[in-house]
């Protein structure tokens, strides 16, 4: 498990140092070309399948994040300029359960997988099961994966939207929302130290803790993005009765008994279905809070508050990941839970102090102001 943590550490720190770089470059040459080169990440993961040697495999968890980042800062981005100012909040869960509902797919679908591969062809199958069922399910998925090219490369990029924006609340090229971008890094870098105590390493801590099989991983994982996605769904409609900022500390407030009750249960039934809820109430607001992000800076500064925030999420989630493999390689399945809680709700309650008046000073979609 310590060598899982350090991995992801690696791939998570080679992130945030070129998220910012990815978010300038971002806004240079367009998000449609930086979505596509962001892809190219999944022929470098062919690496991680039949490598062997850590080293190896650190390098390749480098540089596929390096190159995959490019696309992640530019998603935001290219969704905000083809579409209207109120279809955003719509537009982000609609595209949010859309993945979720794959990954329910994909998750239920790798669980079994590798034993009814290594089945087929005879090989030993359960825990100590064959190597080959694994890397031929992880190479479906990278094959999966790159092959959004195809649709991507079909996209006629509409960035009227944006323009228009920019036309309306024309400014200089340097950043003017750089408080604004502070008060969102802040936050982000604490809910980020605390994911790195656990999510990195949740499917090897079922597995250690309560004996879990990959089957029963799947499952789990699976039920949390159909719990997720529906949530997700509904929260165009449940937001409305609060604020944007309200509903976004509401929901992570509620997720908090749930980090310690996945810790603490006696099974992995009460395990597995508090982390269903954990994840459910902690995530379903992300397209919520995307939408905020960006309509409180310029649409010039899209990108880069998204590379910033890659950044701010992922250097100090790596720091985490480390010392929680290092913990739970130990037996320690508690205190990771612990840091996770207290750090989101340090984080909430500053996201809430920082931007519980933001929306009053951006009244509607299109009003760009500085929180």
């Amino acid at each position: 498990m310590d060598f899982i943590g350090n991995m992801f550490t690696v791939g998570a720190i080679a992130t945030g140092l070129v998220a910012l770089p990815a978010g300038l470059l971002c806004e240079r040459i367009g998000p449609k070309k930086a979505i596509l080169i962001g892809l190219t990440a999944n022929l470098i993961s062919i690496t991680e399948i039949v490598v062997l040697q850590p080293a190896g495999l650190l390098l390749a968890s480098v540089s596929s994040n390096l190159v995959a980042t490019l696309g992640s800062v530019s998603s935001a981005k290219f969704m905000v300029e083809n579409c209207n100012p109120d279809e955003r909040t719509y537009l982000f869960s609609f595209q949010s359960t859309l993945s979720i509902v794959m990954a329910v797919i994909g998750g239920l679908v790798a669980g079994f997988m590798p034993d009814l591969l290594n089945a087929a062809m005879g090989l030993p199958i359960g825990v100590n099961g064959s190597a080959v069922g694994y890397r031929l399910s992880l190479a479906i998925g990278v094959v999966l994966s790159f092959s959004v090219v195809v649709p991507i490369l079909f996209i006629r990029e509409n960035r009227t939207c944006g323009e228009k924006e920019i036309g309306v609340h024309q400014r200089p090229r340097r950043t003017r929302s750089w408080l604004t971008m502070l008060k969102f890094m802040i936050p982000t870098a604490l809910i980020g130290l605390g994911a790195g105590f656990v999510v990195p390493l949740v499917n090897p801590f079922f597995a250690n803790r309560y004996g879990a099989t990959a089957e029963q991983v799947g499952v789990i994982s699976s039920l949390g993005n159909i719990t997720l996605g529906a949530a997700i769904l509904a929260t165009p409609v449940l937001s409305r009765r609060l604020t944007k900022v309200k509903f976004v500390a509401v929901c992570q407030y509620l997720s908090m008994p749930f980090i310690m009750l996945t810790s603490l249960s006696p099974n992995l039934t009460w395990a597995g279905g508090s982390y269903i809820v954990r994840t459910s109430l902690m995530n379903m607001s992300g397209p919520i809070g995307t939408t905020l992000q960006m309509d409180l800076v310029t649409p010039a500064e899209r990108a880069t508050i998204s590379g910033l925030l890659i950044m701010s999420d992922n250097l100090p989630r790596s720091i985490a990941a480390s010392a929680s493999g290092a913990l739970m390689t130990k037996g320690d399945y508690f205190t990771p839970f612990l840091y996770m809680t207290i750090t989101y709700f340090v984080a909430s309650s500053l996201y809430l102090a920082f931007f519980r008046n933001a929306e009053k000073k951006a009244p509607s979609a299109t009003n760009i102001a500085s929180a």
